[in-house]
């Protein structure tokens, strides 16, 4: 593959990367929106402790998605800079690649989790348990 097509290749999956980010911020939204509902639902009194888990939780993980976007957008700007001729290691450029996505999957990996666990606490498990 040579390079141009290999930095093609790069900025496609950074855009994909870009919506991947933007589909886990709405699922949180979505999320925070079930647990305002819930505390809307709920005395005051019988709050749980897991409630403030989980608002921080979302904002966490909202932090994280900024950082991860902000850094993925510098790693876009190297590969922009290598497309326009300038001196970028496409070597360097790959390994950011595979730093990138190994993040990406360890973020599932949490996100996953996280959806896991706040199914359960809103369906009354964690609250049995």
């Amino acid at each position: 593959m040579d390079t141009k097509e290999l930095l093609a290749g790069m900025y496609s999956e950074h855009a994909n990367w870009q919506k991947q980010i933007l589909s886990y911020r709405e699922e949180l939204n979505s999320l925070n929106s079930n647990l305002e509902e819930y505390v809307q639902k709920v005395p005051p009194r019988e709050i749980s402790p897991s409630v403030e888990h989980f608002q921080n939780q979302f904002i966490r993980q909202n932090e994280v998605l900024d950082i991860m976007r902000h850094d993925f957008k510098q790693y876009e700007n190297r590969i922009e800079d290598a497309q326009s001729g300038s001196v970028v290691s496409t070597e360097n450029l790959e390994k950011e690649r595979a730093e990138c996505t190994e993040r990406l999957g360890d973020y599932d990996k949490i996100f996953s989790e996280l959806k896991n666990e706040f199914s359960k606490f809103n369906t009354g498990e964690l609250l049995h348990s």
